[in-house]
C-alpha cells in the first residue's frame, strides 16, 4: 500500500523534479491568458509537440504546487482552457488538492491524483472520474484514513513525462464523452479509432504492481502507433484495449492483451480471457499476448500450445522496442 508524503522538505523536492522531468520536452514557451472570460490569468505555457500538451507550472508560497496542462499547441495571446491540473499541497495533507506524492514500501515515490479534476462542465468531478477513469489504481493511507487513488507515475521514472501526457490527454477524453454523453462501448467499424481513454483499468479492490502497470499505457499506446506505421489499422472498446481488423474489411483479424506486471496470475488471466474473447467473437480473431521480454521466454512455447501467439516488448529510457511481431502475420490471418 501506498503511504502519502505529507512533510514539506519532501514536497518541496518531489515538485521541483517534477516540473524538471517535462523541461526535456519543451519545444518553446507561449504568451497567452489561462482560464475563462472574467477570471483569466496571463501566463508563458511550455508547449512539447512530442508529448502533444501544453504545461504551466507555478508556485504559489505558503499554498500549493499548480501545474496546469492542456492538449494542442497554443497559440499566442489566446485565452486557452485548462483541461487538468496536477497540484500539490505546499506541506501537510491536503485532500482538496488533486494530486501528491505517495511512497511505497520500497522507497520509490509516485505522483497520485484523488480525482478532483473539475473543470466547470456538469456531472464532471470526483464521482464521474472514479467511475470512469481507466489506468492504475492503488490504495494509500492517506493520514488517518484509506483513499483510493489513480496513480499517474513513477517519480523518478524515465518515462513520467509521457505517463503524465497520457493522464491529460484521458482527461480532456473524459471531459468531452461527459459533455456529449457518449457510449464508450459501441464500435461503428468505418470509423474505428484507438482512443486512450479506453486504456487501463477501472478501480479494483486488489493491488497491482504499481511501478510497472505505470508504463501499461505507454506500451499500449506505442504499440498502436507502431502497428498504424505499418499500414494496419488498430481500434479498441470497451471489451478490447487493442485489436486490428482485416486489410478492407469491418471483422477483427487479431485482438491483443498487453501486460507490463507479468506476474503469473496476469499471464494466466490474461490468456484465459483472450481464448474466451477469441472463442466467443463471430470474427474468429486471432489472439495476441504481448509480455516484457525477460518474461516472455517462459510462456513462448506453451500459449502457442492452445492458440495463444506471443510476442515480447522491453522499455528503453522513453522507447518500447517490440520483438517477434512479424511472426505473427499481423497483416493477415493464419
Amino acid at each position: 500500500m501506498l503511504k502519502v508524503i505529507a512533510d514539506q522538505p519532501s514536497i518541496k523536492k518531489y515538485a521541483r523534479e517534477f516540473v524538471r522531468k517535462l523541461r526535456p520536452f519543451v519545444d518553446e514557451q507561449v504568451k497567452v491568458k489561462l482560464g475563462h472570460q472574467g477570471a483569466s490569468t496571463p501566463a508563458k505555457v511550455s508547449w512539447s509537440k512530442k508529448l502533444g500538451i501544453w504545461t504551466f507550472a507555478h508556485v504559489a508560497k505558503e499554498i500549493r504546487y499548480w501545474n496546469a496542462f492542456g492538449i494542442g499547441k497554443p497559440k499566442t495571446g489566446a485565452l486557452l482552457p485548462i483541461t487538468s491540473e496536477i497540484n500539490f499541497p505546499w506541506s501537510g495533507i491536503d485532500r482538496k488538492t488533486g494530486a501528491a506524492f505517495a511512497q511505497d514500501a520500497w522507497g520509490s515515490v509516485f505522483v497520485i491524483h484523488r480525482g478532483k479534476i473539475g473543470g466547470g462542465k456538469k456531472g464532471v468531478g470526483k464521482s464521474f472520474f472514479e467511475h470512469n477513469y481507466r489506468g492504475v489504481w492503488s490504495l494509500m493511507e492517506d493520514g488517518n484514513c484509506i483513499t483510493q487513488v489513480a496513480v499517474i507515475g513513477i517519480l523518478n521514472s524515465p518515462r513520467l513525462a509521457w505517463q503524465t501526457a497520457n493522464f491529460v490527454k484521458k482527461i480532456e477524453m473524459l471531459k468531452s464523452a461527459a459533455t456529449v454523453n457518449s457510449s464508450q462501448t459501441e464500435i461503428d467499424f468505418p470509423d474505428v479509432t484507438f482512443r486512450l481513454d479506453l486504456v487501463g483499468c477501472l478501480p479494483e479492490v486488489a493491488e497491482p504492481d504499481i511501478g510497472a502497470q505505470c508504463d501499461h499505457d505507454f506500451v499500449v499506446n506505442t504499440l498502436a502507433a507502431h502497428l498504424r506505421r505499418w499500414k494496419l489499422k488498430p481500434g479498441n472498446d470497451g471489451s478490447h484495449e487493442l485489436f486490428l481488423l482485416e486489410p478492407s474489411k469491418s471483422r477483427k483479424s487479431h485482438i491483443f492483451e498487453i501486460l507490463t506486471d507479468a506476474q503469473g496470475k496476469n499471464v494466466l488471466a490474461a490468456a484465459a480471457k483472450l481464448l474466451l474473447q477469441a472463442k466467443n467473437d463471430p470474427d474468429n480473431p486471432l489472439p495476441v499476448l504481448i509480455l516484457p521480454e525477460e518474461k516472455m521466454l517462459a510462456h513462448a512455447q506453451l500459449l502457442p500450445q492452445i492458440n495463444v501467439n506471443v510476442a515480447g516488448f522491453r522499455l528503453e529510457d522513453d522507447r518500447v522496442i517490440f520483438h517477434d511481431l512479424d511472426k505473427i502475420r499481423l497483416d493477415q490471418k493464419p
